[in-house]
């Protein structure tokens, strides 16, 4: 298998897992809102069960199976960059685990009294239990999104080293590392992080990944 094969096939890798990731971005755990009574969180959970364990549940599974493949070859395009010079390879692959493994959790933690409702007919709604596993959800995704700004953050620097990217993505990379460490203040650094992931991934579907630093050199 080719490397620019290989890259194609980490470009889809990205592109499949954003399509798979955005619908459960969507539907923030956010919703009920702090004010919500506890009739209106049993009836979220109630009304909203089959999309809950779909969303954050079983579309997850397989936008972490996408982004693994993702980010492993992502790791190993900067690793060749670097040519064993600079170790912020390995800082890309500790941010990207970092953020898959904090979003399932956090999808865990979301889909918890849903999938206690369709799986135990003994079941008892409890309004606290889902006020809690909204709120934990919540505070893991944006912990998960650290690990996120990280890996954008050490891929922009490598580029910038090693040309392996265009400078432009580099610098812009920075920025979006910056706000989606912010992600707490609200969901803008998300969707840059997407949208990052997204241009990276033409490159690589593009298989040109590395021709930056070959004309350089």
């Amino acid at each position: 298998m080719s490397d620019t094969t290989v890259q194609r096939l980490a470009g889809a890798a990205g592109l499949l897992f954003l399509i798979l990731f955005i619908p459960s971005y969507l539907a923030a755990p956010d919703d009920p809102v702090a004010t919500s009574s506890a009739q209106q969180v049993l009836a979220y959970f109630k009304e909203r069960q089959g999309q809950i364990l779909m969303v954050n549940g079983i579309m997850l599974i397989f936008a972490a199976f996408f982004f693994l493949w993702f980010i492993g070859i992502l790791h190993d395009l900067t690793q060749a960059a670097e040519a064993g010079k600079l170790g912020f390879s390995s800082v890309v692959l500790a941010g990207g685990i970092m953020f898959v493994a904090l979003m399932l959790a956090g999808a865990a933690a979301e889909i918890l009294h849903a999938a206690s409702q369709a799986r135990f007919q003994n079941f008892r709604e409890d309004a606290q239990l889902g006020f809690l596993s909204l709120t934990m959800a919540g505070w893991l995704y944006r912990f998960a999104f650290v690990g996120m700004a990280v890996m954008i953050a050490a891929t922009s620097a490598v580029a910038l080293r090693t040309a392996m990217l265009p400078s432009w993505l580099g610098w812009v990379g920075f920025v979006v590392a910056i706000v989606t460490l912010l992600r707490y203040f609200g969901p803008l650094g998300g969707w840059l992080s997407m949208a990052w992931i997204a241009v990276v991934s033409a490159f690589m579907l593009g298989g040109m990944i590395g021709r930056t630093r070959a004309r350089k050199s």
